[in-house]
């Protein structure tokens, strides 16, 4: 596939990493095209796939396939107005939670979410919320404790959801069905839960949500990728 990936903080790159090495072709882009050129440095090693650094709307353009938008929430709002019509057409992954500033809230009302509200603003396009359970170092290493890490993505377009766990697979992670956009307010509390969890803990943001079912998952068959 070939990715936009719009964000070169440390989920940025450890996602870019991932599907670099999944064989996929991306273009990273941020606001300091310094950062984006030495975020493509440091991840030059991957592979097989290559990882690019572009201009933010380039890689939204670049991103044929799917554009990740691994930024905070308030920039994600943002860039999903600008850039709406180079995004249409395209599934859009969400990776934002819309903490507060002081990281024990939410700013969304009960029962909206930051992916219902950047799905809004990108009617033209398949919106995919994932990547917002998971930590950067757990990423890095794609696996906790022995075992695959997991993500959960959250969608009202079953066939795009499909075609990210697909590309999540690919690059040595677990994808989780979450089910419906409308769940995608539960995942970002998770998000918080998390957040407090590893603070109170000292754990560095090392950690990860799991999901233990009695027998072995795969990606539902019904939304399964073609």
């Amino acid at each position: 596939m070939s990715i936009g990936i719009i964000g070169t903080g440390s989920m940025g790159k450890a996602i870019a990493g991932l599907f670099a090495d999944g064989g996929h072709d991306v273009y990273v882009a941020g606001s300091d095209p310094r950062k984006s050129e030495a975020a493509a440095q440091e991840l030059a090693s991957r592979g097989p796939g290559k990882v690019s650094a572009v201009p933010t709307a380039e890689a939204a353009a670049r991103g044929t396939d799917v554009v990740v938008l691994a930024t905070w929430y308030a920039v994600s709002a943002r860039i999903a107005v600008a850039l709406s019509d180079v995004l249409r057409g395209k599934i859009v992954v969400d990776i934002s939670n819309p903490f507060n500033a002081t990281f024990d809230g939410l700013i969304t009302d009960h029962g909206n979410s930051a992916g219902l509200e950047l799905q809004r603003r990108l009617d033209g396009s398949a919106l995919v919320k994932a990547f917002n359970t998971t930590l950067a170092p757990t990423l890095q290493g794609k696996s906790f404790s022995g075992t695959e890490v997991d993500v959960f993505l959250a969608s009202d377009h079953d066939s795009e959801k499909a075609q990210v766990a697909k590309l999540i697979g690919s690059a040595g992670l677990r994808p989780i069905d979450a089910g419906g956009l409308g769940n995608a307010g539960t995942l970002e509390r998770m998000a918080l839960l998390l957040v407090e969890l590893q603070g109170r803990y000292g754990l560095e943001f090392a950690a990860g949500m799991k999901f233990l079912p009695g027998q072995s998952l795969s990606f539902p068959a019904v939304v399964a990728a073609s």
